[in-house]
């Protein structure tokens, strides 16, 4: 008779298990800061990201089961001398070596979520809107780094970049994510 039970709450869980969301890749970040008058976009990445997804039968709780950490140190933006010059600017604090993330709100009727972010010891709630595409969640949104606390650090980049951006850094930063998924 045990042996029945458990066997049944076996293969209950296996059921169950076989119907939740989980991870299908790796997740991408993008972001996109902008410079000169023109508003030019750069893009880029973070090359050392931590992230954790656990399995769950409901996709908004799906979501908010993922907790992110990004070494700022890591920043690509696919040339080696601005990489050093934003993290020697920008993320020269010790409290922004990391920037934190997780997803608190889920309104899958209106396709938006809300992101924790903590970036320089600061965390805000940044709303983001999302859409799914061929087994991936893709979200996007976009923050002001001024609101992280980090003016000393954002003048001493725009002051290092002066030339190059033609007198012009934007501290508005637009923020995605790729998340793919299977079910």
């Amino acid at each position: 008779m045990k042996t029945k039970l458990i066997l049944g709450l076996t293969l209950l869980f296996a059921l169950v298990s076989a119907n939740a969301y989980e991870l299908n890749g790796d997740l991408n970040l993008k972001w996109t800061g902008f410079k000169t008058a023109q508003k030019v976009g750069v893009s880029g990445t973070f090359k050392n990201v931590e992230f954790k997804i656990s399995k769950n039968d409901d996709f908004a709780e799906f979501l908010k089961s993922a907790n992110v950490k990004i070494d700022t140190l890591s920043f690509d933006s696919g040339l080696d001398v601005r990489n050093k010059s934003i993290v020697s600017t920008l993320f020269s604090l010790k409290s922004s070596e990391n920037i934190l993330a997780s997803i608190s709100k889920v309104d899958m009727k209106n396709k938006t979520l809300t992101l924790k972010l903590t970036m320089n010891e600061v965390s805000k709630n940044v709303p983001m809107t999302y859409y799914i595409n061929k087994g991936s969640m893709i979200a996007k949104g976009q923050i002001d780094i001024l609101d992280y606390n980090m003016n000393d650090s954002f003048a001493k980049f725009a002051k290092a970049c002066f030339d190059l951006h033609e007198g012009k850094s934007y501290s508005e930063v637009h923020i995605a994510f790729t998340l793919p998924f299977k079910k």
